[in-house]
């Protein structure tokens, strides 16, 4: 049928039956529980997701109840919310497409996005609408009108990752505009590779072990580990809390000054009744500058540290005196209103730091701002002043509030992924690569600025992007109302979008704007295997299918399976296997990468009476106990280079400065709507606030706004 052909008899049949359904209480529950209705003996099952490991009864094909795996010592209690995400009435059901649009396709009333008004298709149809709706894109206008790498933060499972899947497939049909950068640490990774040698914020850091024992000052700064350490990447262990308990009893015996810098009193500092040191949101820098000056009048910092294994400081200095253009003192009397913190604190403060080791732990929502580059970049160099960089239980991290950084790391090699790029030798079926001089990537913050400023060039990372018009996207179990701070912003963009596509298991808010949505299984719906540990590597987890798929729920494998058979690609998309056949590669491939340093037992069966690669019956893991502690603050490396100079290897150095320019510099003008996003997001995501990255990317310029 085409975008035209549909009758006021087919709609009025559809809405009727969409009606009637709506109005049956048993709508609610899935035929597939009905159908196991005492038939299926009680069992319990092991499985996981980003909140830890999870023992689940299962009762006549229903999840009944859920309990902690015995291996986690500290589960969070968000692990009692899986029965909600089975069962809660925002599940997608059924294959849904928007009314208008269905009706009239890319020349529907957009305007309707958003009103709730859709209609149950199957899910042939529903695919059907998919393929059509790709090769529209394809034949009409090319590769740039295209949008994917619209996925969310992760799917638990290494086999069925969403966002791998819908890349794949989509690529197989042909090219499309991809996204650069990720929304949890934006302006973080952009800046610290130029900074400190990689991005830092994903990286594993000093080992607790060596924290409790070495360091005697010890700062979170904007950063809440007990209440984010929670969730992890992978399926999350939860071993860090153990480390806080011993850090509370340092703390009460007053063994380790532990200090949270923070506009709040976090869960953290609550729970380790440690100071709280009150800053103004969002006036870290000019704390930060007055630190540093205080440091240097009084001599407190390590001028040998710093001449070996820095470059740029002595730039770095006359802005920090106020002996360059604006002609102003960081002191600490010139902070203190922008801080909200007296001058003397300030100055008590940074004797404190320098007057013992220190570990400065900075989390990620300080460099969610406008210029959010510039407290990363001003953090590493107060480090840099304090010269204890690559001493244990000194320097400075970026991560210890994530996935449970810190924590001894196993040494051993996790499972692999499904693979989200196409095999060597495979081709799309459009392999048209121009774009019409638009730009293959867009900033992930960016993609909304994208239809609403389209055909712009910005500056991104010491490169020119040119935002491409796309004329359709892709969500896969990615909720990109959530992202924005601006709503009305985002519900025009979606305006200007032709076909929206969404993959998930609940109505969120960019399912409700979208023209096709596709119910996709849960976590707990599928088999899979997972690493137990995301930094710790300290197992395989079995992600044993707790229920069948509710309602016409599919995975995201055989939704995008199905999508290329429509193009003759499903073979090459699944390499000839299914779902089982894929966990059996990713673990077997797993078992041969630790042979002769971990030996991991074979893979045994999902089914009822046998666990999976158990190595007693009924654990569901397997585990690899033995740990290797690190010390690995950023760049250690250099201590251990006795004969490194930043001079000899310029490449390795940490930059604190190159020609530095006016302080009191004005950013470049922007609209309020500018300012709100760019506070939400991180200043390398917008073109205003660029110049820092740009001209940190071309090594020549330092600049510090601190209004």
């Amino acid at each position: 049928m085409s975008s035209l052909e549909f009758s006021r008899r087919q709609f009025l049949q559809k809405m009727s039956l969409m009606t009637a359904t709506l109005a049956m209480p048993s709508f609610l529950v899935p035929r597939n529980a009905k159908a196991n209705t005492a038939t299926t003996p009680d069992e319990w099952k092991v499985t996981g997701c980003q909140w830890g490991a999870v023992r689940a009864k299962v009762v006549d094909g229903k999840l009944a109840e859920i309990k902690p795996f015995e291996f986690d010592k500290h589960p969070t209690e968000m692990i009692q919310g899986i029965k909600g995400i089975l069962y809660g009435e925002s599940r997608v059901r059924y294959p849904m497409v928007r009314l208008d649009w269905l009706k009239n396709r890319e020349k529907s009333d957009r305007l309707q996005r958003g009103d709730n008004r859709f209609v149950r298709v199957s899910w042939d149809e529903a695919l059907d609408l998919f393929y059509q709706e790709l090769e529209r894109i394809q034949q009409n206008y090319g590769p740039w009108a295209l949008h994917t790498a619209n996925v969310g933060w992760r799917s638990s499972g290494q086999f069925h990752s969403c966002g791998n899947h819908m890349i794949r497939a989509i690529a197989m049909h042909g090219h499309s505009v991809g996204t650069v950068g990720d929304y949890s640490t934006g302006a973080g990774q952009t800046i610290l590779p130029y900074v400190l040698g990689s991005t830092e914020v994903y990286s594993q850091g000093t080992s607790w072990e060596i924290i409790l024992k070495e360091t005697e000052n010890l700062i979170f700064w904007a950063n809440d580990p007990i209440k984010n350490l929670q969730v992890g990447w992978n399926c999350e262990t939860h071993e860090a809390y153990a480390y806080f308990e011993q850090l509370k009893e340092k703390v009460k015996n007053k063994a380790i000054n532990v200090v949270c810098v923070d506009p709040v009193k976090s869960k953290t500092q609550n729970y380790l009744g440690c100071d709280h040191f009150y800053v103004n949101p969002q006036a870290d820098m000019p704390f930060m500058l007055a630190i540093a000056h205080t440091l240097y009048t009084e001599n407190l910092y390590d001028k040998a540290f710093l001449d070996v294994y820095t470059l740029g400081f002595e730039k770095f200095v006359p802005y920090l005196l106020g002996e360059t253009e604006d002609k102003i003192a960081k002191t600490p009397e010139w902070a203190a209103p922008i801080c909200g913190v007296s001058a003397e604190k300030i100055r008590e403060f940074a004797r404190m730091l320098a007057g013992k080791r220190t570990q400065l732990i900075f989390g990620w929502a300080i460099q969610r701002q406008q210029h959010g580059e510039q407290p990363y970049w001003m953090g590493a160099v107060l480090a840099a002043m304090l010269g204890q960089i690559g001493l244990a239980g000194g320097g400075i991290s970026y991560a210890h509030h994530y996935s449970s950084v810190g924590v001894s790391s196993s040494g051993a090699s996790m499972p692999g992924s499904f693979p989200s790029n196409l095999d060597e030798g495979q081709t799309p079926k459009y392999n048209n690569k121009d774009y019409q001089g638009y730009s293959e990537v867009i900033p992930v913050a960016r993609t909304t600025d994208a239809l609403l400023h389209a055909g712009e060039t910005i500056d991104y990372n010491g490169k020119k992007i040119t935002y491409a018009p796309y004329k359709m996207a892709i969500f896969s179990g990615c909720n990109q109302w959530s992202r924005q701070s601006q709503l009305n912003k985002m519900k025009q963009a979606f305006q200007k979008l032709e076909t929206v596509v969404s993959l998930n298991y609940s109505w969120t808010a960019t399912c409700r704007f979208s023209d096709i949505v596709l119910p996709a299984c849960t976590p707990f719906e599928r088999n899979d295997i997972d690493a137990y540990g995301s930094y710790s590597n300290r197992g395989i987890l079995a992600m044993h299918k707790l229920v069948e798929p509710m309602y016409e729920a599919r995975s995201d494998f055989e939704i995008f399976k199905g999508l290329c058979e429509r193009f003759g690609k499903a073979e090459e998309y699944c390499r000839g296997m299914n779902e089982m056949e894929w966990v059996e590669r990713l673990y077997r491939d797993c078992r041969n990468a630790n042979r002769g340093k971990f030996e991991m037992p074979r893979l045994r069966s999902f089914g009822k009476q046998a666990t999976c690669f158990s190595q007693r019956a009924n654990l569901g893991y397997a585990m690899l106990i033995s740990v290797k502690i690190l010390n690995c603050t950023p760049l250690a490396r250099h201590q251990a280079l006795s004969k490194f100079t930043a001079k000899k290897s310029p490449a390795m150095a940490i930059l604190i400065a190159k020609d530095i320019q006016c302080g009191s510099k004005k950013p470049n003008a922007r609209t309020a709507d500018q300012t709100q996003n760019a506070t939400r997001s991180g200043c390398n995501q917008f073109t205003p606030t660029n110049a820092c990255i740009l001209s940190c990317a071309k090594r020549k310029t330092y600049v510090i706004h601190t209004a």
